[in-house]
């Protein structure tokens, strides 16, 4: 029974993060004043490590772990390109047009990475598509 809350948690967390990282990409294109509040980088960074401890705790629980399980591997991996490229268009992209693209590719990563939890494999497409 709890790993079902916390199977939850994290389904939970993850949708909150995509919306929202969705939402401040959008108020950063739009150049809104709430994109930097203080507010927002905190909700988001409270979600994220919600996200992240229900995670571990998932792993733990299934008793799968990176590098033993390739499809673990591989969304941890997608999950560390995920921040930088989210940080890239956050904060160390110089013009709209990079900051649009790291943000677009930052999505495009989240994409994959749900992919990857909802087939455990890491070559999702060919689930889908196979």
């Amino acid at each position: 029974m709890l790993y079902y809350w916390i199977k939850t948690l994290h389904v939970s967390t993850v949708s909150f993060t995509i919306g929202f990282f969705t939402l401040r990409f959008v108020w950063m294109l739009n150049g809104s004043r709430l994109f930097n509040h203080r507010w927002v980088r905190r909700i988001s960074q409270i979600n994220d490590t919600l996200l992240l401890m229900a995670g571990i705790g998932l792993a733990v629980m299934s008793r799968q772990y990176p590098f033993a399980a390739p499809w673990l591997t591989a969304k941890l991996a997608a999950l560390l390109l995920y921040i930088v490229l989210g940080m890239f268009a956050f904060r160390w992209a110089r013009s709209r047009h990079d900051r649009t693209l790291f943000g677009l590719l930052a999505l495009l990563n989240v994409a994959y990475i749900v992919s990857v939890a909802l087939t455990r494999n890491p070559q999702p497409w060919g689930v889908w598509f196979g």
